[in-house]
């Protein structure tokens, strides 16, 4: 199984001449790849040694006409922002493929129910290394479900249709970002599954809000991890043969800028181009500067920036065994925030000045996960706290609990007036009541 998902990234990428290098910073991104994700899989299934896209899987295709060519190129980036580990009553009925479409990219043609997605099949009841890509390392959570037996994959997609298997934090991986290094742990699958069924994996960062999706389309039919719907069925395409010497290729895909605070902004592009590619630079299309470099993977955060600035980049591509590069990608505009004291500068606030809110977002034998919504109030509020009696937790996301009490993480302190912040955890025992909870 391991080979497999390996032999399928690597093959990939390797088409599109890319060699991505390892233990460069950047925010985390990727995709669960064994079982393989719709997004993954249809990007293996249709990206070809020049760099287009020309997928064979009819349910890749038409996803591919319908939300154009940016989520292939951008397979890893299926993601929300804001997502803060909530789940049902935050992403609808019918989007969780793709976290609700409120990420940078179009992946909602990913949600559609059929029966012809690139398919992993398994076996019931046994136990599989699950692997998901990291395009960059963070801490964080990996939430597995699975559909329920009797589910009917015509349909859409539901919340009542999936049950959480599975959950671990901070699983070892094959090594640092790009490329085919994956995150890595052990899950077994529900005995009672027959037939057709969906998991669904929600990584959940606990170093800031950022959320990710995948969708894996898997058979319970006493399979062992064998794919099909994808390709010709001949097997991983090899590298070609035009690197280190061949020049490198524009970028593909469209580029969008994300997490814009006063001085960083996280820019991200399409992984397939022409050429062979050993890094990137993001450059300033105003003085020609480089902005910020990567050796291979397709985003980067660009710090040092100045406050309520308007920023217009571009991404060329290199080739470091020739020295040169390619032509830059069309530009993406953003303007930087104003500076602020950042959070943890008053930590009382006041009694009145926030509210907060809990409830149960899913059960399970001996546990359960729940969220707490901090609302300021009538004013902007910088540093908060939340007695949280009675919630026992060692993995929690959003903020972090001592002694009974949650107070923000590094990235949710200040809230503006009447604006609210997410708080997820597991929790351990029986759930509380849902209702109100002390904030100041």
């Amino acid at each position: 199984m391991r080979r497999l998902a390996a032999s399928l990234a690597a093959a990939a990428l390797a088409a599109v001449g890319i060699v991505a290098a390892v233990g460069q910073p950047a925010a985390a991104h990727g995709a669960e790849v064994f079982p393989g994700s719709r997004q993954y899989l249809c990007w293996v299934d249709a990206v070809t040694e020049s760099g287009s896209l020309s997928p064979s899987n009819p349910a890749c295709a038409d996803a591919l006409a319908a939300g154009g060519p940016n989520a292939y190129y951008n397979w890893f980036g299926n993601l929300d922002s804001h997502g803060a580990g909530r789940t049902e009553g935050y992403i609808p009925d019918g989007t969780i493929c793709s976290g609700g479409d409120r990420g940078p990219y179009d992946f909602s043609a990913f949600n559609a129910p059929r029966t012809d997605w690139p398919t992993t099949h398994l076996t019931a009841g046994d136990t599989y290394e699950f692997q998901h890509n990291n395009w960059a390392e963070h801490p964080g959570r990996f939430d597995v479900y699975v559909t329920r037996e009797g589910f009917d994959p015509t349909a859409p997609l539901g919340w009542d249709d999936l049950e959480l298997i599975d959950s671990v934090t901070d699983p070892p991986d094959t090594g640092g970002p790009g490329g085919d290094n994956y995150y890595y742990w052990d899950v077994t699958l529900p005995a009672d599954r027959t037939g057709r069924h969906i998991v669904f994996t929600h990584w959940v960062r606990s170093d800031s809000s950022e959320n990710f999706y995948s969708c894996s389309d898997v058979a319970f039919d006493g399979g062992d991890g064998e794919v099909t719907g994808i390709g010709d069925g001949s097997g991983p395409v090899d590298p070609p043969e035009a690197c280190p010497d061949q020049a490198p290729g524009t970028p593909l895909g469209e580029l969008s800028a994300t997490s814009v605070t006063a001085t960083k902004a996280h820019i991200m592009w399409g992984a397939g181009q022409t050429g062979c590619v050993t890094g990137y630079d993001v450059i300033d299309t105003a003085t020609g500067g480089i902005l910020a470099s990567t050796d291979g993977v397709p985003m980067v955060d660009v710090t040092g920036l100045e406050p309520e600035t308007t920023y217009v980049v571009a991404v060329q591509a290199r080739n470091d065994n020739t020295g040169e590069v390619s032509e830059p990608t069309g530009s993406v505009t953003f303007t930087t925030l104003a500076e602020d004291e950042g959070p943890g500068t008053d930590p009382d606030p006041g009694p009145g000045a926030c509210t907060a809110t809990f409830s149960t977002t899913n059960t399970w034998a001996g546990g359960y996960q729940g969220e707490i919504v901090v609302t300021a109030g009538d004013a902007d509020v910088t540093g908060w706290q939340v007695a949280a009696d009675g919630i026992t937790t060692s993995t929690i996301w959003g903020g972090e609990i001592a002694d009974g009490v949650i107070t923000p993480a590094a990235w949710n302190g200040s809230l503006g007036a009447g604006q609210s912040t997410t708080v997820g955890f597991i929790g351990t025992g029986e759930a509380p009541a849902g209702g109100e909870l002390a904030c100041s």
